[in-house]
């Protein structure tokens, strides 16, 4: 077994990557969400990253504010300012940025292309130990 710091991203990172475009309809972004069993899609345009849309952006931004999901598209709701992290850097790295930022997912990206996603869940069931970083939100 490899000391936890040799853990890198692009070994446990996800590389089925679940994508949508800009102007895919929001009803049909839940559609692949649910046929996938994922609770987020990347927003690519050419392979490159655009913006992500979760479960949490599907429930604040169309069904708290009661929009009709068949009449917008991902491009209306998605976060476009993104938190992303490289495929060579360390799980421990992408548990602290994860736990800084306050969000589950993190786009892997090598010379600006998605190159796949890894989330908390990914990491903590190789590392369980990164629990207590998830718990202690004065890490830096």
């Amino acid at each position: 077994m490899k000391p936890e710091q040799d853990y890198k991203v692009e070994e446990f990172m996800n590389k089925d990557i679940v994508q949508v475009t800009p102007d895919t309809n929001v009803t049909r972004c839940a559609e692949v969400m649910a046929a996938e069993h994922v609770d987020s899609v990347l927003v690519t345009v050419d392979k490159k990253i655009a913006g992500i849309v979760t479960e949490k952006d599907l429930a604040r931004k169309v069904v708290a504010k009661s929009l009709d999901a068949g009449e917008i598209t991902v491009k209306d709701i998605m976060t476009v300012e993104l938190v992303i992290i490289e495929p060579e850097k360390s799980l421990y790295d992408a548990m602290i940025l994860l736990n800084k930022k306050k969000i589950k997912h993190l786009p892997v990206i090598k010379d600006n292309v998605v190159v796949g996603i890894i989330t908390a869940m990914d990491i903590l069931r190789v590392q369980p130990s990164y629990m207590e970083i998830m718990a202690n939100p004065t890490n830096k």
